[in-house]
């Protein structure tokens, strides 16, 4: 067989790994450019997160590009380079496992946590719905622990062996055992995510809308990198002579740490949702509390006495329409003893949700309460 025919399942597949690679990467960086636009006063934890999530990507990216470099460039003229191991290959290996535990860590502590960081949900007083279940969180922590300890493992191998067809006849199964952990971890995670998210769905009703676009967005992020690393067991196994597996494993750890900051740039999005059906709700409410289902009027009638003006008068505390001027004494005494004028009023009220009253709903004032009357 040609050398001519063997590039194009192993350095040609290289090259498109690595470019998806790249690609992913520069995602990557534009979600951490837009995460310290939109959320400058974010705890310190999750910068720190997103800044070494960044940081270990681009080490990353440089690894992968040098990698390339060794294969297409400084070894252009020789066949027989794809059996070579070079260094930085061997070091993504270890990277990789490193950037999915920061990744599973994160996903595990919010599980154990299962507190919603967002001033909405903290006044609707959300439960921590997992309820700090060490049964759940210990498994993830365990089997991602496991997971950099046989990455490891493998890059140490690979800097022993040096060359492909001795590493995979040694320790073939050493790297598929790594990477169907990490997507056992996954199943786990995405599930237990579902999980808790079905639970605050099904108890609370204002935030259906919300829960329903985290799920969408759970489901559809842990299925994508599951996907991609049972892609590349399975091209680990039915291919191990051509690069196509390692294509698709350059793209993993880029998954890991987009997915993470999708998770916090959609949050913006989830609160816009929330606030939009307390909004409709508390409207609603009102509506139902102050108006009723009867069309609004006004009926007015011009006293023919005292003890008629004594009537009409309204109470001290009562809403009555401003007074702005009386008729001249020539045109009152035209008109008719009696007459109805029913106006049509569109109420628009806007509440602070934080400041919301939970007791007495009988007071007429709110303190974040507007009415524009038309």
């Amino acid at each position: 067989m040609s050398p001519a025919a063997d590039v194009h399942p192993t350095l040609g597949a290289l090259l498109a790994g690595s470019m998806a690679a790249v690609g992913l990467s520069a995602v990557l960086g534009f979600q951490t450019f837009l995460y310290f636009q939109i959320f400058p006063s974010d705890a310190q934890q999750y910068k720190l997160l997103v800044v070494w999530l960044w940081a270990s990507d681009a080490v990353h990216t440089v690894l992968i590009g040098t990698s390339i470099w060794h294969y297409l460039i400084s070894n252009f003229a020789n066949p027989d380079i794809v059996k070579e191991i070079f260094p930085p290959i061997a070091v993504v290996v270890s990277l990789t496992a490193l950037i999915t535990l920061s990744v599973n860590t994160f996903y595990g502590w919010r599980i154990h946590r299962r507190e919603l960081h967002c001033p909405v949900y903290e006044s609707l007083n959300f439960p921590l719905v997992s309820k700090q279940n060490w049964w759940l969180t210990t498994p993830i922590a365990f089997l991602s622990i496991i997971r950099v300890g046989l990455a490891v493992a493998t890059t140490t191998e690979m800097f022993i062996e040096r060359t492909f067809p001795a590493f995979g006849g040694k320790f073939k199964g050493l790297f598929t055992s790594g990477l169907a952990i990490s997507a056992i971890t996954d199943i786990i995670v995405s599930a237990a995510r579902y999980y808790y998210l079905r639970i605050v769905r099904q108890g609370y009703s204002m935030s259906h809308e919300a829960v329903d676009s985290v799920l969408v967005f759970t489901i559809n992020d842990g299925c994508l990198t599951c996907a991609v690393v049972l892609a590349s067991i399975a091209c680990w196994l039915s291919m191990p002579h051509n690069f196509v597996y390692l294509a698709i494993y350059f793209s993993i750890a880029k998954l890991y740490s987009n997915s993470v900051l999708a998770t916090y740039a959609a949050r913006q999005l989830y609160l816009h949702i929330l606030i939009s059906q307390c909004s409709l709700n508390l409207r609603n409410w009102y509506r139902h509390r102050y108006i009723g289902s009867r069309p609004i009027g006004i009926q007015m009638k011009r006293p023919n006495n005292a003890a008629e003006q004594n009537a009409l008068t309204p109470a001290t505390g009562t809403n009555s329409l401003p007074t702005h001027g009386r008729l001249p004494s020539a045109e009152r005494n035209g008109l008719p003893g009696k007459m109805e004028v029913f106006v049509d009023v569109d109420h628009q009220v806007e509440y602070s949700v934080g400041n919301f009253p939970r007791g007495d709903h009988d007071t007429d004032t709110h303190s974040n309460k507007s009415m524009t009357v038309a």
